[in-house]
């Protein structure tokens, strides 16, 4: 173990950046959950380990150090607490079944109501847990109350003994089965990954904090200024470091660099937001609300200025905003989110996040997911049939077109991303027939999870050959040891101490970077190479054009040779003010929408999450000269009454990039802790050494020869050619070649 440990070290050696004198490591474990045996009363680290580590003149406590408050189940307060918890979780009952029964709602037709019921979560579980964790906020809040507790104590000293309300609030066991049933096929759930912590990774768990929470009173309320006020709308920041100058184009990457971030981070990440009553969105804004004594206690409206630049024209002074669904703890403390999504590069947004889900997209024959066949003959997702969902439309229903279902929900949000996974769905379907060839006697089972075995590890060595480098830069890659083994290698990179679970930074800032990304319009290439394009605003939940024949092919190489947005604070405005607009004059803006949740999640600033990285200090915002161009410092001094109120997701974006990567110094500390992690936290990682779970040395190296390209070609015969490595755009350096160029993987090396 202490070799493997020296091995982890070694690759988290400090790297130089370009534009900073100090380092850029990996963020070791802080505290964030604990957990306790059900027979004693001794604290054991869960997904934390636990340093003593300072951050921004805070000491942020190791769980080794005692804490100050040791509140017993049988105390008056702890008793009372839990009974205030339930009080306000029957009056938030209440609001909702008000709302519902005088139709307060969103309108269907609204940009709200598509954001909201996106991201509402559709697991009784999920909505379970909300209400678990909702009524522990409350009863935190009652203590913090009643003690009269500060910030401080109840992020760190604040600690529950003996079992108090664990039989009616903690998770005992999620584990359905044995994990002996895991040796080498994964479960859907991403439990039993890690069989010392089976929980591990798996859905429906907490995100883990690279630093401490920042909520307003200490235990759930919105972030708040330096002076204790409220921070600047999020709208007026948006519009403000929008009105610098426009979004540019990059040089380098394609719009499908864009396409696989989001095909990727809806495989680790999932938020689902509250909803009303009976599944609705729920209105925040006053206009909307009618009766301001139905305010719902988990909103959050966003404030437009009078004079806004965009909304002002539409007289709009509020943007809806719901909070994030809390999730539910053992102990009393800061509020945390969940995570629906398994930690793992594992293909869920294929396959889903459990059993049901998964065989649900199955034929239950050879192996295969289900298709349907257009009347051209070509293979698409399935159908959603459902009418009532947000993305079908009556008139593309009469002619039998419907949105598409995958292993994610969110896969109508935008007609590349339905192609995206188009493109997988096939590449599973097409790996199955060929083994079924291989090995006829293979049953349905055999076939399925083998396919799936081998597109996630193809997943895994995509994202780290192809869709990484161009983000951090080869410096990093090769320092950091992210480059995937040659040839035949196998190595056990897997620590077991090591958790995968995915940050609340990575999820709510530092992985949105591709949200800059986002080009203006989409372009489409037909069989005679001429392009037409459409605004960026009008693809949204509309994935209807891949019925048109064609349609794939042409999208296909639209994507592939027009340049993504470079990676930067400046928005597109087709996403900031008009994200799902639909037939409306106006919809959301993308980059308020994260700016608000990051405050809604309690991330800490921008100034928190460098001294995090052990980045150099910023004390005032002439100490951001050199880290950011001059214009966009002296925007943020305008809008940010203090340089420690910079929210994470603009500062973070607003920092030169790191030599030869995309990302600044901040954003690529926070991406490489979880890439890392994801990397030495998987027990299945493709390249292991692992006599369980490992590939036989013939088939690593065939996996190791998958090229996103190949694939692509493989699965869109119409395609002819492509550029070696499609997101990037095609130049001398990566030149448009013959799809012949490209071989399949080799399944005799499977053959039994």
């Amino acid at each position: 173990m202490m070799k493997v440990v020296c091995v982890f070290l070694a690759m988290l050696l400090v790297i130089a950046l370009a534009s900073e004198t100090t380092t850029l490591r990996i963020i070791e474990d802080n505290i964030s959950y604990v957990k306790r045996g059900k027979k004693s009363n001794q604290v054991t680290p869960e997904e934390h380990p636990g340093t003593q580590q300072v951050l921004g003149g805070t000491t942020w406590k190791s769980i080794e150090t005692p804490p100050v408050l040791n509140i017993s189940k049988d105390d008056n307060v702890s008793r009372s607490s839990i009974e205030h918890g339930l009080t306000q979780l029957r009056e938030k009952d209440r609001i909702e079944r008000d709302m519902a029964a005088k139709n307060m709602s969103v309108s269907h037709d609204s940009p709200t109501f598509i954001h909201q019921t996106l991201f509402k979560s559709f697991s009784p579980q999920s909505i379970t847990a909300a209400r678990t964790g909702f009524m522990i906020d409350c009863a935190t809040e009652f203590i913090m109350d009643r003690l009269q507790l500060n910030k401080t104590d109840i992020t760190f000293d604040i600690l529950v003994s003996d079992q108090l309300a664990q039989e009616e609030f903690c998770d005992q066991d999620q584990v359905s089965s044995s994990c002996e049933a895991f040796s080498k096929y994964r479960s859907s759930n991403g439990t039993c990954n890690n069989l010392a912590n089976p929980l591990w990774g798996a859905t429906f768990r907490p995100f883990r904090r690279v630093a401490p929470p920042d909520y307003g009173n200490g235990v759930s309320s919105l972030r708040r200024s330096q002076d204790g006020q409220p921070l600047p709308s999020a709208r007026r920041v948006s519009a403000a470091v929008n009105s610098i100058r426009p979004n540019g184009e990059s040089f380098l990457l394609s719009v499908l660099h864009m396409t696989y971030g989001q095909f990727l981070d809806h495989d680790l990440t999932f938020t689902p937001l509250n909803k009303g009553m009976y599944g609705d969105a729920i209105p925040c804004c006053p206009d909307a609300l009618g009766d301001p004594t139905l305010l719902h206690p988990e909103c959050a409206a966003i404030s437009i200025p009078a004079d806004d630049p965009f909304y002002s024209r539409f007289n709009q002074t509020c943007m809806e905003f719901i909070r994030s669904a809390p999730a539910p703890r053992c102990l009393f403390g800061p509020r945390e989110q969940m995570n629906e999504k398994t930690a793992y590069i594992d293909g869920s947004q294929v396959y889903g996040i459990d059993d049901e889900m998964m065989n649900s997209l199955r034929t239950m024959d050879d192996g295969l997911l289900i298709a349907q066949m257009t009347n051209e003959g070509e293979e698409l997702l399935p159908a959603n049939t459902d009418l009532t969902n947000e993305c079908n439309k009556a008139e593309q229903a009469s002619m039998n077109q419907f949105c598409f279902r995958a292993g994610d929900r969110r896969v109508n949000e935008q007609v590349l991303l339905v192609l995206f996974h188009t493109v997988w769905a096939r590449h599973h379907n097409h790996l199955a027939s060929r083994l079924k060839n291989i090995n006829p006697s293979w049953n349905d089972e055999e076939l399925f999870q083998e396919a799936r075995r081998i597109v996630g590890a193809q997943l895994q060595h995509v994202t780290y050959n192809e869709y990484l480098p161009p983000i951090f830069g080869e410096n990093i890659i090769k320092d950091s040891k992210l480059k995937p083994l040659k040839n035949k290698k196998r190595k056990n990179f897997y620590i077991p101490d090591k958790s995968a679970a995915i940050s609340a930074e990575f999820a709510t800032a530092a992985f949105r970077f591709g949200h800059s990304q986002i080009a203006g319009h989409m372009e489409r290439v037909d069989d005679f190479g001429d392009i037409s394009s459409t605004e960026t605003s009008s693809v949204f939940m509309n994935p209807f054009v891949v019925y048109m024949k064609g349609a794939v092919p042409q999208l296909t190489r639209g994507e592939v040779r027009q340049s993504a947005g470079d990676v930067d604070p400046f928005f597109t405005p087709q996403v900031a003010g008009k994200l799902f607009k639909g037939m409306n004059m106006f919809g959301l803006d993308l980059m308020s929408l994260n700016i608000q949740r990051g405050r809604d999640h309690g991330i800490a600033s921008y100034t928190a999450l460098r001294a995090s990285c052990d980045l150099s200090s910023i004390h005032d915002f002439p100490d951001l000269s050199g880290i950011m161009d001059e214009d966009v410092i002296e925007i943020l001094e305008d809008v940010y009454s203090h340089v420690d109120d910079i929210d994470l997701f603009v500062g973070g974006l607003a920092e030169h990039p790191v030599e030869g990567g995309v990302v600044g110094p901040t954003f690529a500390c926070i991406l490489l802790d979880q890439f890392l992690r994801l990397k030495v936290g998987d027990r299945y990682w493709y390249e292991t050494n692992d006599k369980d779970t490992r590939f036989k040395k013939e088939q690593v190296k065939e996996i190791r020869k998958t090229t996103l390209a190949g694939i692509m070609c493989e699965v869109i015969p119409e395609l002819t050619e492509i550029q070696a490595e499609p997101l990037k755009v095609a130049s001398l350096e990566n030149p448009v070649v013959s799809c012949s160029s490209f071989q399949e993987l080799d399944l005799s090396h499977w053959k039994e």
